[in-house]
Formats: structure tokens, sequence, C-alpha cells
């Protein structure tokens, strides 16, 4: 984008001057999405004009609650015809708040991600507390369960993913194991179906990962990208985020039994740091194993590493799938 271009957008938000911005392109396929740092000051943004003003004025009252609870976000800017959106080529863009902060991603190698880590999942408990069933948003978040999803078709993510599990797993010849996996989700699944409806949930975020997550003297600070955000019952947001990733070294150096042991001890120390702020009511606690089986068994990153480790020690994922199976 040349700076003359710049300027006119820019000028519809009563922005007059610009001395260094900076274009990170993040475009995937159609997917377009063009961030144009200002000044570091403001974040232009160029995106596909499915974003509508109903769904910026929700971010923004997002934002405002991580505010609240003590977690930067960025405030969005009305232009001058009081509206967040203004037209672009085939394109809308709008204008945000930049925080001028360090991403996760980017930090040195002594950083202390530990320290971080605790304080997002603690941050994601008192969001959950303060904001639970409050003005929640149409849309679902990316972790969704049941419900769909923007990008979802026909079924959750999470099903997709399992689909593809089970596919593997015939295709291999392991058609009891794939039956007793179908049998294991669908009663997670039935279980949380029933009772769904009535649980607490409240908008988050929706992408938390370390390009997303802002730090400052080995502190968790704030949050940026709030394309993913939408309303997620509480428990199922807590249960996707402490899943945790897999890590090929321990799953090579350690028994199935061993791996599985210590993966969800490392779990159950996260979900406690985040029910440290938040108390469960009886519903949740009734089906949040539920949740958490259905993430051990479902979610992206753990079927992509299931495939992965397939290929390179069958016998050992096999009987690491049989004890999730067995929970």
């Amino acid at each position: 984008m040349d700076k003359n271009t710049l300027l006119r957008i820019l000028s519809n938000y009563n922005i007059s001057s610009v001395s260094v911005y900076e274009e990170i392109d993040s475009s995937k396929g159609d997917d377009y999405r063009l961030n144009v740092i200002v000044d570091k000051k403001y974040v232009l943004r160029v995106n596909n004009p499915v974003i509508t003003e109903e769904r910026l004025e929700s971010i923004e009252r997002l934002c405002g609650r991580y505010r609240d609870i003590g977690v930067l976000a960025p405030h969005l800017f009305k232009n001058i015809y009081g509206k967040y959106l203004t037209p672009y080529e085939n394109h809308v863009c709008y204008i945000s708040e930049y925080l001028d902060y360090q991403l996760e991603k980017e930090v040195s190698d002594n950083f202390d991600h530990t320290q971080v880590r605790q304080e997002v999942l603690k941050s994601i408990g008192r969001l959950s507390k303060k904001y639970s069933d409050i003005d929640l948003s149409p849309i679902n978040s990316m972790w969704s369960l049941i419900d769909l999803a923007p990008l979802d078709i026909e079924v959750d993510e999470k099903q997709e993913n399992f689909n593809m599990l089970v596919s593997k797993l015939k295709r291999l010849g392991k058609f009891r194991l794939a039956k007793k996996a179908i049998a294991f989700n669908e009663e997670k699944r039935k279980r949380i179906k029933s009772v769904y409806k009535n649980l607490p949930r409240c908008v988050i975020q929706g992408d938390l990962n370390d390009s997303n997550i802002l730090v400052h003297e080995n502190h968790f600070v704030g949050l940026i990208d709030f394309n993913m955000a939408g309303t997620e019952v509480n428990i199922n947001h807590f249960c996707a985020e402490t899943n945790g990733f897999m890590e090929k070294e321990d799953f090579k150096s350690k028994s199935a039994a061993d791996f599985f042991d210590q993966w969800i001890l490392k779990q159950n120390e996260e979900l406690n740091i985040i029910l440290s702020e938040y108390e469960m009511n009886v519903l949740e606690q009734s089906v949040i194993e539920d949740y958490r089986s259905i993430c051990l068994i479902s979610q992206y990153s753990n079927v992509m590493d299931y495939l992965y480790f397939l290929k390179h020690d069958k016998a050992k994922t096999l009987e690491l799938l049989e004890l999730i199976l067995s929970r």
C-alpha cells in the first residue's frame, strides 16, 4: 500500500500524518488479511468484506472486558461517519490501537514462559467468572463442540478431526479400536449434549498462542488478534486450553503409560490454575471429564500427533489411544 493511499484511508479516522509504517500480510488463500502498523500507534486492518459493524462492536466490548480484568486489549476506533469500517477497493478496513509490547514468540531463549503461562490461565478463570452468560456473541468460538464455529462445515472441528483418526485406524486394520473409539466419542458427546445448553459460557478471544500474547519483563500483559473471538462453554474452553501439546521427544523416550500419566498430570495442574479463579457449578462438575476426554481424542494438535506417531511407533501409539479410551 503506497503512502498516499494509506493517508486517504487514515483521514477517515481523523489521522492526518504518517511518519513510519510497516505492512504485515498474513493472507491465506482467499482469506485476505493485511495489517499496516502506523507510527506504532495504530494498526490499519484490511480484510475481506465478511466482517461487519456488529462483529467489530462485539470485539470492542470483549476487549473492554479483558482490560477490565487487567489484560491489555486494543481499542477499535470509529471513523468520521461513526462507523468502524471503511471500504477499500474490494475489501473493508478498520483501525485498532497498537499495543507496543513484545509478542511471546519473539522473546529470547531465557524468557520465563512458565510464569506467562500461569498468568494466561488465571486470566481465563477471571474472565469466565466475571462475564459468564453476559451479552453473549451469536458467533461461536473456534473451540465449539456440537454448535458450529464460523469455519465449521456440517460438524464441529473436533468431530472432523476424530473422523480423520478413525479413518486412519480402519486403514491400518484396527477395526476393534476404531469401533471402541467411536463408542467412546458418542458416549461423551451424548452426555455433553444432554446438558450443554445449560452450561455457563462467555465470549473469549479464542486464539491463545504465542503470536497473540503480549509480554513484558517475564509477565503476561495483553492480547491481540480477536478475529477468532466468540462465545464458548466455559469448561470446554478450560479443557481445550489445558489440553497441551505432545512433545515428540517425551513420547519417544517414555513408555505409553508414563507419557499418558505425565500428560494428564500436567493438564490437572493447569486446570487447577484456572479453577483457582473460577468455581464450577454442579452441572459443570458432572461433565468436565467428558469434555477433557473429547479434547484428548480429537483436538486438532493431538490428532495430527497421533497420525505422525502411528507412522513412527505404531505399537506405542495404539497403546496410548487405548489408555485414553479407557479413562
